[in-house]
């Protein structure tokens, strides 16, 4: 109930503001086509491909997303994904609820839960955060900030000593998005995760398809000092209950899916050389 007071007092507060800002004809067209329109529009899933790497590692997998409304000013997402992080398994599992006016604003809770088979044992991550995305004609504000904790593991590979130590923290991702035309946005942010701080850059191409489902391009870059930067890119599909162009199944069907905590572990692993290490002699060989 409280969260319901809280996320009406956030979107209409927000109303007021945008009904205060002039920002031209496409404003105005986005409102009437939003107006009344529900937080989720029905039923709707994407499923995407990517490949690339962070923190030095090779990444590469899938991720799908299941969204639907919960009357008409509430909506619930779920999130998985499945990859191969380092050459092993990393799965992830999120939800989002949240309240929406798809002409101004979302307010949400996420949390989500990774878990990163390595070489010297199981890595876990699990994250609680709050959401929100802001709505200007065709700009885009969105946050997602909250706590990350995990587990310590370690053990030795080869000659080298590996370690995984996941501190709990702040973490948040934040983007300015820009859609220049209905079917294709860029967008620039920040990404704080694993205690390190890196700059984001991606875009995202539509294409219609046909019968309710759209594809999409999509690629981002992230910067940051040592070994805190990725590359990656795919391709993904969106499916609802009608022909939509981009910019509104992202405010009007599915809320983005937050990345894995994949950055977490690659920025929490350090690795050492083993030393002063005896090698004892026995019938069959060293052991």
């Amino acid at each position: 109930m409280l969260s319901g007071i809280v996320g009406a007092v956030f979107l209409s507060t927000l109303t007021v503001k945008a009904a205060d800002i002039n920002t031209g004809a496409y404003t105005k067209a986005v409102a009437d086509v939003y107006r009344a329109r529900p937080a989720v529009d029905g039923f709707n899933s994407k499923i995407d491909g990517f490949g690339g790497s962070e923190a030095n590692k090779g990444l590469y997998g899938s991720r799908a997303s299941l969204s639907a409304p919960i009357g008409q000013q509430f909506g619930v997402q779920v999130d998985a994904a499945a990859a191969s992080f380092d050459s092993r398994f990393l799965g992830n599992i999120g939800g989002h609820l949240f309240t929406r006016d798809p002409a101004v604003g979302l307010l949400g809770i996420y949390v989500d839960y990774t878990r990163w088979s390595s070489r010297v044992g199981g890595v876990n991550v699990g994250r609680v955060a709050a959401e929100g995305e802001y709505y200007l004609g065709r700009w885009t504000l969105s946050a997602v900030a909250g706590v990350e904790t995990g587990n310590s593991v370690s053990g030795v590979v080869g000659n080298q000593i590996q370690s995984y130590d996941i501190k709990t923290r702040f973490f948040d991702v934040a983007k300015v998005s820009y859609y220049w035309t209905d079917d294709f946005k860029t967008y620039v942010g920040q990404l704080y995760q694993g205690g390190k701080l890196s700059g984001l850059l991606g875009a995202e191409w539509g294409f219609a398809v046909g019968r309710g489902t759209m594809g999409s391009l999509f690629a981002e870059g992230r910067v940051g000092s040592g070994s805190n930067h990725g590359i990656f890119g795919g391709l993904k599909f969106y499916f609802g209950q009608r022909d939509k162009t981009l910019i509104r199944r992202h405010r009007e069907d599915d809320p983005a899916a937050v990345e894995s905590a994949a950055g977490t572990i690659g920025n929490s692993g350090t690795t050492t050389p083993v030393i002063n290490t005896p090698v004892i002699q026995s019938e069959n060989g060293p052991v």
